[in-house]
């Protein structure tokens, strides 16, 4: 995994160095001033992703690039049309392969867009000064390696940090619209169509109520998830039981991390209620529905409750450091983030051990060669 360690010092590097050299920035009006560093780190950023021929579900994708067919085909199948059957991905897919049959062209395409939308969202939500830690937080709780695994989620995800600073300004047309996006590249997507339910107040009613409900679901897990399968089986959206019950539980030790800050707002809530805002609401609430389906993931389905958690993980990623500074003097925030960034640079290490067994890319040069 010394490639992964690498390419994540030289990001972090490059996050410290863009933020102390005052050249790029966030605007008065939101937007990201680009400098060479936040370019670099995109750049380094995509060809790691972009330059790998295997790791988790990256094998499947090439197969189906390869297999794809021409539009008439896909036009002519009414599965391919399908709003929950993801058609969005399965186009761009389509359209891409009557351009070239390069499939290292096609993931380092899609590793580019990704990349730009999620370093952009991590610029403009870090808080003041914590730019390098919120891009450490980003790879060690583990959304840059979920890039390599899931195209569909992760392409999905990476519209929907476009529909934040929308839900933020309540520019409600443009959010639904790109949620509509989103949920047409893959269709868990279409959860955020009720994230603005919960723009409130962190740990209010809405906020209990959800937790009640997730506590309750998971003593009847069975039963529950059986009847959301059958209602979402008669919306035409059908999940495989092998899919839920497999038997798969998710990690005890990764479930706590994902608990950190949702635990943090609530026991340094008097502390943080003051100063609040719109902002770090959505983001305290995005962190707290990610822990409610990592909690389901505890009891089965590990793989796709864990999916459905990572739609909402950034939320994490930029406010914890937030909590810090609103939390604690300076010298003591000072002090505890650098613990924090210890700690999660140590499940980063525990997660990512085996990584290196999988990960597998060609060189900068025969990519250039392939095209």
């Amino acid at each position: 995994m010394l490639n992964l360690l690498l390419v994540t010092a030289v990001s972090v590097g490059l996050a410290y160095a863009s933020e102390i050299s005052g050249w790029g920035g966030v605007t008065e009006r939101g937007r990201v001033r680009w400098d060479i560093f936040l370019v670099l780190m995109t750049v380094g950023m995509t060809l790691f992703v972009g330059l790998r021929t295997n790791y988790n579900d990256t094998y499947t994708y090439i197969t189906g690039f390869q297999n794809a067919g021409n539009l008439t085909e896909f036009l002519a199948d009414a599965d391919n049309l399908d709003v929950l059957h993801n058609p969005l991905f399965y186009l761009i897919t389509t359209l891409f392969r009557g351009l070239t049959d390069n499939y290292h062209l096609y993931l380092m395409v899609f590793a580019a867009f990704n990349n730009i939308l999620f370093v952009q969202f991590l610029r403009r939500y870090a808080p003041e000064g914590d730019f390098a830690l919120v891009v450490l937080l980003y790879f060690a709780i583990g959304v840059f390696t979920f890039s390599m695994a899931a195209l569909k989620q992760i392409t999905a995800s990476a519209v929907l940090t476009l529909a934040i600073p929308a839900l933020e300004d309540k520019k409600w047309l443009r959010y639904y619209l790109l949620v509509l996006i989103a949920g047409l590249l893959h269709t868990y997507a279409f959860l955020f169509a009720f994230l603005p339910l919960l723009t409130g107040r962190p740990w209010g009613w809405k906020t209990l109520l959800l937790l009640a409900v997730t506590l309750v679901i998971m003593l009847t897990f069975e039963d529950s998830i059986g009847s959301l399968l059958e209602y979402a089986d008669s919306m035409g959206k059908h999940v495989a039981e092998y899919e839920v019950f497999d038997g798969n539980q998710m990690n005890p030790f990764r479930v706590a991390v994902f608990a950190v800050t949702p635990m943090l707002s609530l026991l340094l809530m008097p502390w943080l209620r003051p100063q609040l805002d719109r902002r770090r609401c959505i983001l305290l609430n995005m962190s707290i529905v990610s822990l409610m389906f990592m909690l389901l993931a505890l009891m089965n389905g590990a793989n796709m409750f864990g999916r459905m958690a990572r739609y909402f993980v950034l939320g994490t990623v930029c406010v914890l450091p937030w909590i810090f500074d609103k939390a604690f003097t300076p010298k003591s925030a000072r002090i505890i983030k650098l613990l924090a960034a210890i700690c999660f640079l140590g499940f980063f290490l525990y997660d990512n051990q085996e990584f290196g067994e999988y990960y597998r890319a060609v060189s900068l040069w025969e990519f250039l060669a392939s095209l």
